[in-house]
């Protein structure tokens, strides 16, 4: 009586083969979900400085200038340090209560707006004209924690929102 063994399982070859195909799927799906994480985080600074456009609005509706939340020119950014990849606590200023923009939760942008009336120097880089009232407000962020900030920017004069790193992503 002759016994043959069954043979069940899989080889060696066959695992490493496995692990091969899933290691390239990982290394092809991970950089692919990273993208978009980091373009939900952008949503984040593309929302509120849409809220500051419209708050700004209705300030200068209200008051007949804009609201110089932080002076004429890029100062003081809130929150005073650069969240990185971790979102934190908005610090709330009397400001920029003032003039009434906050966002709905945590975040992971600095920000600021700037405003001025006619004749004041405009912050370089801006293109502002200031043969009227004119303010810009900014989002700095470096959501994967490289250290290479980048900045959306909207202005008064314009529709358009300004994203520095519109040629890398637009998050570097």
């Amino acid at each position: 009586m002759r016994v043959t063994a069954s043979r069940s399982g899989f080889t060696l070859i066959e695992l490493l083969i496995g692990v091969v195909i899933v290691g390239i799927l990982s290394a092809l799906a991970i950089p692919s979900f990273k993208g978009y994480l980091y373009r939900g985080r952008v949503s984040e600074a593309v929302t509120f400085l849409g809220e500051i456009k419209g708050k700004q609005e209705a300030y200068r509706g209200h008051f007949g200038q804009y609201a110089a939340v932080n002076g004429a020119n890029w100062g003081v950014f809130n929150p005073a340090a650069l969240p990185g990849a971790n979102a934190v606590v908005w610090p709330t200023t009397p400001q920029w209560e003032q003039l009434g923009a906050h966002p709905n939760g945590p975040v992971r942008f600095q920000y600021a707006t700037v405003a001025g009336a006619p004749t004041v120097p405009v912050p370089a880089g801006t293109n502002l004209d200031n043969r009227d009232f004119w303010y810009a407000a900014r989002a700095v962020g470096d959501l994967d924690g490289d250290g290479t900030t980048f900045f959306l920017e909207v202005y008064s004069q314009s529709r358009n929102m300004f994203n520095s790193a519109s040629a890398t992503r637009g998050w570097e």
